[in-house]
């Protein structure tokens, strides 16, 4: 029953709202007070967004908008949540008149339009980013320089506000080198083709390694480029400073790429023929989640064409079995959870038919207990619902209340 109650609470009723909303407006009539303003709002949806309550957050973040329906705040919150929840299209609409109102600062906007948009519009995003995220950059050192002449009677304090301004600072940077990254993803794939395109390339990783030598995406998107320019030497010394950046990092260090990131930057290493170094990031990736297709994928084709480039006729049999034995793993994640990526599902079928040509397959058995009809028998009760997300809202403006009264009280 108690985990009944928790589940009710995640979905808010909008009929409910407007109710409340009602009652709010005629005691606004009474008492020229409202029970709830758009910063207490703000306040709730930051605590629904702490716990992934997305939905609901949506539903208190309409609402904040139909009070203040320009707050630049409630209107890139808003679009934040729409794209947790794949809303694309009201994330554009939100984001856009955000930066309608305010085009010249914020450069977060920018970066969700430029993640929703595709090709030279994506790119005409993301620069608008970069700019006011440059200009940022140049208005702290500006800063920064001020505060130190200012500052000589007290080293200490000067020291410390130095410290915490280089910090903002290195952390602008980073972002400003991540989206140069982006925008040399776009011009690789989406506009590859453009006249300029290598150009753009080269402009905008000499940039990002210019405001962050630190940053290992930077080195993986240089190899990318180096290999779409047959130079793979320069590619795989460009892969090599990469992994030194963060390969002896502690799990969870801030300086280690995204999980996305490693799976790509194992591609690039089984291109270039370095299986034991792609062998080595396959290991973190399984240590933190192992229910990734292209996981298993990449370890059974790793083991696969080291095979197929082993001279030693063992060697490459050893290889196959390990190979198989990933490869299944990717067939039964296939089948426990599906995938929309048929292309791979065939190529692992192919390459296990080859295995079990040359290979004698294992005596382990295959057969997987069925356990997915268990979810299907779950009631989901609509009216159960409807009166937990009265309940929420109850709380929320009683507590309001409780705060307008003991305020007015104290002005008695």
């Amino acid at each position: 029953m108690e985990e009944d109650t928790i589940n009710k609470k995640n979905i808010y009723n909008l009929n409910n709202l407007n109710n409340l909303t009602e009652n709010n407006n005629n005691n606004n009539n009474n008492n020229n007070k409202v029970s709830y303003n758009v910063s207490d709002l703000l306040k709730k949806i930051s605590s629904l967004i702490d716990t992934c309550d997305y939905q609901l957050a949506l539903q208190f973040s309409k609402k904040a908008l139909s009070l203040e329906n320009d707050n630049l705040k409630v209107l890139e919150i808003l679009g934040m949540i729409e794209i947790e929840l794949e809303m694309f299209d009201e994330a554009r609409e939100h984001f856009s008149k955000a930066i309608s109102i305010n085009p010249n600062n914020g450069y977060s906007k920018y970066m969700y339009m430029g993640q929703l948009s595709c090709g030279l519009e994506a790119i005409s995003y993301f620069q608008n980013g970069v700019n006011l995220m440059i200009s940022e950059y140049d208005n702290s050192s500006k800063t920064t320089t001020t505060t130190t002449n200012s500052s000589l009677q007290d080293l200490q304090d000067d020291e410390s506000n130095e410290s915490n301004e280089s910090n903002k600072q290195n952390q602008l940077n980073r972002k400003i080198s991540n989206a140069l990254c982006i925008m040399t993803e776009i011009y690789l794939t989406d506009c590859c083709f453009e006249v300029d395109a290598e150009q753009k390339c080269e402009e905008y990783l000499n940039k990002a390694l210019e405001l962050d030598l630190l940053n290992p995406e930077v080195y993986q998107l240089l190899a990318s480029v180096r290999l779409s320019q047959q130079r793979n030497d320069d590619a795989k010394i460009a892969l090599e400073k990469s992994l030194d950046l963060w390969i002896n990092l502690d799990p969870g260090h801030s300086s280690i790429p995204s999980y996305e990131s490693r799976i790509s930057l194992v591609k690039l290493l089984i291109e270039l023929s370095q299986y034991t170094k792609a062998l080595n990031v396959l290991e973190i990736l399984q240590k933190e989640n192992d229910e990734v297709f292209d996981l298993w994928y990449l370890y059974g084709l790793c083991y696969f064409l080291m095979g197929q480039d082993s001279q030693n006729e063992q060697d490459r049999l050893t290889h196959w079995e390990d190979a198989r034995d990933c490869l299944i793993n990717y067939e039964k994640l296939h089948h426990k959870i599906g995938s929309d990526d048929e292309g791979i599902l065939q190529h692992t079928q192919e390459l296990l038919q080859t295995i079990n040509a040359h290979v004698k397959p294992s005596l382990t058995s295959d057969a997987e207990e069925d356990d997915g009809d268990d979810d299907a028998n779950e009631v989901y009760d609509d009216d159960d619902d409807d009166d937990a997300d009265a309940d929420e809202w109850e709380d929320f403006n009683a507590n309001q209340n409780n705060h307008y009264n003991d305020d007015h009280q104290m002005e008695m």
